[in-house]
């Protein structure tokens, strides 16, 4: 009969348990009765010690009875212990097992040195003289004898002397060996017995106890092949087995509805991919590409079999991989924008961004086709500097035509200045225009060169203050400064800053009627410097907002022309403050004013 794996490992911890235990038992019960027979031995070798220290009190000449020998082998043959008569010195008297003859001094042996100081002295140890493990006890006793005369005078007064020394009983180890040995293998014998019994009683009984864990194995290799019906038949007898195999159905239903779920949010996922504009990537945690929709190919040029499956690497976009690796290292998302080597060419924009937030997370990337979008912006560009190119023609011609009129035709007076001044205004606005178009041209191309370093934003301020102070006068109203100080330090070029900011002023005092306040105002938020101008004007229209830093958009058209305005210092505002890594927001209420705030990168406090 084949057990089940399970039951086999059970039925082995079984087996190294018993063993082990069985194992403990035999130690302790060997140890048990070896230290009673011992202690058994000791109370017999002691009163066979004091009956022979009796005998030899009784003898005439005591230690000197030369009868002793023989009387203490036959004592010794009758009961298998070994006698040993010393003196005080050590010197052997009599020794049942060797007869009276020198064997050396036992003044040193561990149970005489024990008895010397206590009276009795016991161990257990290999003899030198028979080369066996033997058990010894001595005791101490005191003899009486008549002491040795050359005269017989001294023989007949019999002075008495007193004698003293020690009785040794050895008794070999042997038996008590053999017989904890015969113990041992009598309980090691039943205890395999006993192991064999119960060990195939627990067998039989784990076998049927254990019967559906085959049939829980069997519907899991079914479940991981898809097949979620397989049944689980458990006797209702087994309670907790009833238990587990109703969890068990209960999770092959859900395990089905998921799956089933999966699929159909798969196949929507897939269509909503596949109608998507944009490209969608999903990368994995190890780099490799799991997903990618139709788009994201077109744009790339690669079909989905060859995107799918390699790592992003492969696909060999500088850019976008080292947007993915500022994104991973980051945990943020990151942007970049590419131009693909294949024709047609394009240019594509990425947002990369984490697919979870853990310790290795997945990116997500989504692609924008900005082709159109850029070349759109380069022929804007282009027309602008062009424009501006060819306006300075008529330009020329305007000023030279009132310089004519101041120099001859003054002789009509009702007209002459008039037509003078108007020629003048008109040339200076188209003057202003065509300077705005070029700075603008040249900031969005990229070609004006800035010389960034860390600037006094009070300074600049302070200074457009007094140069805007007597023109606020002339429109009735009033200009106000609220600085932070220290003054705040901004990263960026210091003209810029200046054109950023009088534009802004421009603007306000444009736009606030008489009476009205504009305000400038400096402050430090974190690692960011913020600049706001703010006025009681006529505001801008929310729907109106998102557009005011387009070029030549302009909220009240016919004011904007009557005061001059060309619609560009808020574009030139706009990317101005993009060249230098900032950004500008506005905040207006129509007829409550507007605040318009430039945030830029600080810069280190310690300028001077």
């Amino acid at each position: 009969m084949r057990f089940p794996k399970a039951l086999r490992r059970l039925l082995l911890g079984y087996v190294v348990l018993h063993l082990l235990a069985a194992g403990l038992f035999v130690f302790g019960l060997a140890t048990l009765v070896r230290s009673q027979m011992v202690q058994g031995a000791r109370e017999e070798m002691e009163a066979v010690a004091s009956l022979l220290i009796e005998h030899v009190n009784e003898l005439d000449l005591k230690l000197k009875d030369p009868s002793l020998p023989s009387h203490l082998k036959r004592i010794g043959d009758e009961t298998q212990m070994r006698f040993t008569l010393i003196l005080e010195d050590g010197a052997v008297v009599a020794d049942s097992d060797t007869g009276v003859r020198d064997i050396g001094s036992h003044q040193t042996r561990e149970e005489v040195l024990d008895a010397a100081k206590l009276g009795v002295g016991f161990s257990q140890r290999r003899s030198d003289t028979l080369d066996k493990q033997m058990m010894y006890f001595a005791r101490r006793f005191k003899a009486e004898s008549a002491a040795d005369s050359a005269s017989s005078d001294q023989a007949a007064n019999d002075i008495m002397t007193e004698n003293e020394g020690y009785v040794r009983v050895a008794l070999p180890m042997a038996s008590i060996s053999a017989a904890v040995g015969k113990v041992q293998a009598y309980v090691i014998y039943f205890a395999m017995g006993l192991m064999a019994l119960t060990g195939f009683l627990m067998a039989i009984y784990s076998s049927r106890h254990l019967r559906p864990l085959s049939q829980f194995a069997e519907a899991a290799k079914q479940i991981g092949t898809g097949v979620y019906d397989s049944p689980t038949e458990i006797p209702s007898s087994y309670d907790e087995w009833k238990v587990l195999g109703d969890a068990f159905e209960e999770m092959q239903r859900e395990l089905k509805l998921r799956e089933n779920r999966l699929l159909e949010g798969g196949q929507r996922l897939e269509a909503v991919l596949s109608s998507m504009i944009e490209g969608v990537i999903a990368i994995e945690q190890g780099g490799e590409v799991m997903l990618a929709n139709r788009a994201a190919c077109r744009m790339l040029s690669i079909s989905k079999e060859k995107l799918v499956g390699r790592k992003m690497e492969e696909v060999r976009i500088a850019e976008l991989t080292a947007a993915i690796d500022v994104a991973l290292l980051e945990r943020s998302f990151s942007k970049t924008e590419f131009t693909t080597t294949t024709d047609p060419r394009r240019t594509i924009k990425a947002r990369v961004s984490l697919l979870a937030n853990n310790e290795n997370p997945g990116v997500a990337v989504v692609l924008h086709d900005v082709t159109e979008l850029r070349q759109l912006e380069t022929m804007r560009q282009d027309f602008v500097a062009n424009v501006s190119h060819e306006l300075k023609t008529p330009l020329a011609s305007i000023k030279a035509y009132a310089e004519t009129l101041k120099m001859g035709a003054l002789h009509d007076p009702d007209k002459n200045l008039q037509f003078v001044q108007q020629i003048e205004f008109q040339a200076d606005v188209l003057n202003q225009q065509i300077q705005d178009l070029l700075q603008l041209a040249r900031v969005e191309s990229g070609r004006k060169t800035f010389s960034v370093a860390d600037v006094k934003v009070n300074s600049i301020c302070e200074l457009l203050h007094e140069q805007f102070q007597q023109k606020a006068e002339a429109r009735d109203l009033r200009l106000e400064m609220d600085f932070e100080e220290p003054s705040p330090v901004a990263r960026c070029d210091a003209e810029g800053l200046e054109t950023v900011v009088r534009n802004l002023i421009v603007n306000a005092t444009h736009y606030t009627p008489g009476g009205g306040l504009v305000s400038i105002r400096t402050r430090t938020d974190g690692d960011r410097v913020i600049v706001s101008v703010s006025d009681t004007g006529i505001g801008i229209a929310t729907e109106q907002q998102a557009r005011v830093f387009e070029r030549f958009y302009r909220v009240d058209k016919a004011r904007s022309r009557d005061m001059g305005g060309t619609g560009l210092g808020l574009a030139i505002v706009k990317h101005l403050t993009q060249a230098f890594g900032g950004t500008v927001d506005l905040e207006s209420k129509l007829g409550k004013g507007s605040t318009f705030r430039v945030s830029l990168p600080a810069g280190r406090s310690e300028v001077s």
